[in-house]
């Protein structure tokens, strides 16, 4: 059914009802002609079949009393280009035709600009960078080519210094370094690459540098600006450096580093990250040329390598010092050599845990057989241990084993104890074995008493 509302007299209608639901006027469209059963996810889904306009929200509903259809106010994910919405779009369920009404071309004042100064701006530039590469014999207004070439222009330039970077790590200069802080050789050697590597002004790398300081370090610069207020990021880092580095000379690092030694257990690798540590040091306070430091590191590397004798015969070491290598390529033969050393000791490890294995197991066996003869001592143990309590313990003195031999202290009876004794109790019997033990009475005479008494 063609609609009553003519298109042009929904243009105030659109303007008022964004103004009132504080909508962005080029971000939004009305829709007329949807049914009042229409689903708002199916409205939804149809207008955002038009790319142009990215996700869609229904943000209010009005009921046309003259068609008995709804207007929805709907607004888009991105800014509606009027020649480029069509004037109407299909349901998808029932295939009924709805209207697309939007902002007059006039309503949306340089849309082209206003495009324009958004991506600038996303790139950290502004208008002005623009005109000021443009043609100055023609108006940038006007001629769409020289704002093209003028914006590809800006963009290869350097990028603005407000943009996103990684900030250094935190140095105070508090010693022992605290948690989540650099200590100055790891900070130093940080902040000179990247500062380097920035293509932004003296004044943007000072700001980076104090914003990752604080404590002591934070004070001293703050003394330099005092100072010298014309100071540059190198004058701050040469302040915290002799602050909080070390007052040695390139002369005494270089003693230093001809000192230097493994350590024991160290692998070889460390010891010669240590040397390039330091070996650094003494190249930037002038205590060796640069072309000098390979001939140094490998020196150093033989003479100071006490722990790793066989694996620089293994290097052919020695045999590279009219030639010495750079360091990495001397890490990396170090590395390739350490491999192979720890695949070759993975190797030997198996036949030692059958070893192990095999002695445990032993070990666990003895253990179980001896179980009986340690429980047989014990009981052992607990006789001689009433009898010791018994009058004139401290005089006997066992002559034989068979002296000693145990009985039962219930019925007097040999072969087992008066725990597990079911006969009659018979004190007399026990006095008197006890009696013939204290005198020391061959086990016979005792055996012959006990008949008698029978």
């Amino acid at each position: 059914l063609p609609l009553s509302l003519p298109f042009n007299v929904s243009q105030p209608n659109l303007a008022n009802w964004c103004r009132g639901e504080g909508l962005d006027q080029a971000h939004a469209i009305l829709v007329i002609g949807v049914s009042e059963e229409e689903e708002i996810s199916t409205v939804e889904e149809t207008l955002e079949q038009v790319k142009t306009l990215g996700k869609v929200r229904v943000r209010g509903k009005m009921f046309d009393a003259n068609n008995q259809t709804l207007t929805m106010l709907c607004e888009c994910r991105e800014v509606v280009d009027p020649t480029k919405v069509p004037p109407e779009v299909i349901n998808l369920k029932e295939g009924r035709k709805w209207k697309i009404v939007v902002a007059e071309q006039e309503t949306i004042s340089n849309l082209f600009t206003e495009k324009l100064d958004r991506f600038l701006r996303d790139e950290g530039k502004t208008l002005e960078d623009v005109k000021r590469l443009c043609d100055p014999s023609t108006s940038w207004n006007s001629n769409p080519e020289s704002i093209i070439r003028a914006v590809g222009d800006v963009l290869q330039s350097k990028p603005n210094e407000s943009n996103l970077y990684r900030r250094f790590r935190i140095f105070s200069g508090v010693h022992p370094t605290p948690p989540g802080e650099d200590n100055l050789d790891s900070w130093l050697e940080q902040v000179k690459f990247m500062t380097d590597e920035y293509e932004c002004s003296d004044k943007e790398k000072r700001r980076r540098i104090i914003e990752s300081l604080k404590g002591p370090a934070l004070e001293i610069i703050q003394a330099v600006r005092m100072s010298n207020p014309m100071a540059n990021h190198m004058d701050y880092l040469q302040a915290l450096e002799s602050t909080f580095g070390t007052s040695e000379s390139g002369e005494e690092l270089y003693l230093t580093f001809r000192a230097m030694h493994q350590r024991q257990g160290e692998c070889l690798s460390n010891f010669l990250l240590r040397l390039e540590r330091l070996l650094n040091k003494v190249v930037q306070k002038g205590g060796l040329q640069v072309d000098e430091a390979n001939k140094a590191r490998l020196e150093q590397l033989i003479k100071g390598a006490t722990e790793s004798d066989l694996m620089l015969l293994q290097l052919g070491l020695r045999d590279k010092r009219s030639d010495p290598p750079t360091f990495l390529s001397l890490l990396k033969e170090i590395r390739e050599e350490e491999e192979r050393e720890a695949a070759r000791q993975k190797l030997k490890k198996p036949a030692q845990r059958q070893h192990v294995h095999a002695v445990q197991v032993a070990s666990e066996t003895d253990s179980k057989d001896l179980k009986p003869q340690h429980y047989a001592k014990e009981r052992g143990h607990y006789s001689k241990f009433k009898a010791d309590f018994s009058p004139k313990s401290s005089t006997f003195k066992p002559k034989s084993s068979k002296e000693s031999e145990n009985f039962c202290y219930r019925c007097g009876e040999n072969g087992h104890f008066a725990n597990k004794c079911t006969a009659p109790e018979n004190a007399q019997k026990v006095i008197k074995k006890l009696i013939h033990q204290v005198h020391g009475s061959p086990h016979g005479q005792s055996q012959s008493t006990d008949t008698q008494d029978q």
